[in-house]
């Protein structure tokens, strides 16, 4: 007695099954030429890169960047290259790049933000004619031709130095975070809204602020400057214009006159 049953479908046919082996030929066929169409067609060739608002990167800059580019497949096109081509441009931020068929780049991006103008920077010599800013990450970059230069406070007197022979200027890290803390805390404050700022002066003993038109300069120190500003808005109605409010002390302002040299910066 068999234990085991064996069942045994219907017996094909040649001529079917070499009709679905044309089948399938002819399926793969079609799809390779289609994939080589769409990677060889002209309907697919960048002809355009769109970009979102910009201001401090300029209009030659960013085509020089992006030139390279046109008359690429899209779909070939490495939206990664493209992204790390534009990175090299000294404003570009962040980026986001995507593609728009049948032929257009879109290219979104943030640029770095001025912070202050800077000068008279230690432990490095400069030259050009152009002014220099500082930006958020620390670097310090001539400020473009096509801008009309903002009334930025003017940075005197911090370390910086080059990345490499003749690379980038950067200012010194330990400083560069006391300076974005004195920038979050000056904007907090609302310091600059009742008495704009002309210079911040970087001394050994910390940071000076330089009010416009002579009206002040506050001895912030080198930490705490939330606590300090605030507590010099809180007082401010009741100092005269003019003097030296040192705010370096917890539980005191010390005012006096300027010493010798920092009326110099009392105005521009």
């Amino acid at each position: 007695m068999n234990r085991f049953a064996v069942w045994k479908g219907p017996r094909r046919s040649r001529t079917g099954l070499a009709l679905r082996w044309t089948a399938v030929a002819l399926v793969l066929g079609g799809l390779g030429f289609g994939a080589w169409w769409v990677l060889n067609s002209e309907t697919f060739t960048v002809r355009r890169v769109e970009s979102g608002a910009y201001r401090f990167t300029s209009q030659a800059e960013l085509e020089g960047a992006l030139e390279e580019f046109l008359g690429r497949n899209i779909w070939t096109l490495s939206t990664e290259a493209v992204s790390a081509r534009l990175a090299r441009l000294p404003w570009v931020r962040d980026l986001r790049v995507s593609r728009s068929l049948p032929g257009t780049v879109e290219i979104d991006f943030r640029e770095w933000r001025p912070l202050w103008q800077v000068t008279a920077l230690r432990g490095v010599k400069v030259t050009g004619s152009r002014p220099l800013v500082l930006v958020e990450d620390g670097r310090i970059l001539e400020f473009p031709a096509h801008v009309v230069m903002a009334g930025l406070p003017v940075l005197v007197g911090v370390p910086a130095a080059r990345e490499g022979d003749g690379g980038v200027l950067r200012v010194d890290p330990g400083h560069m975070d006391q300076i974005m803390e004195l920038v979050a805390a000056l904007e907090d404050a609302g310091l600059e809204s009742v008495s704009p700022v002309d210079f911040i002066v970087a001394r050994d003993e910390g940071y000076a602020i330089v009010l416009q038109d002579k009206r002040g300069i506050l001895m912030v120190g080198r930490k705490d400057f939330a606590d300090r500003l605030n507590r010099y808005m809180t007082a401010r109605d009741h100092l005269e214009p003019g003097l030296e409010v040192d705010l370096r002390f917890e539980d005191r302002l010390v005012v006096r006159e300027p010493a010798d040299g920092s009326a110099a910066f009392g105005g521009r």
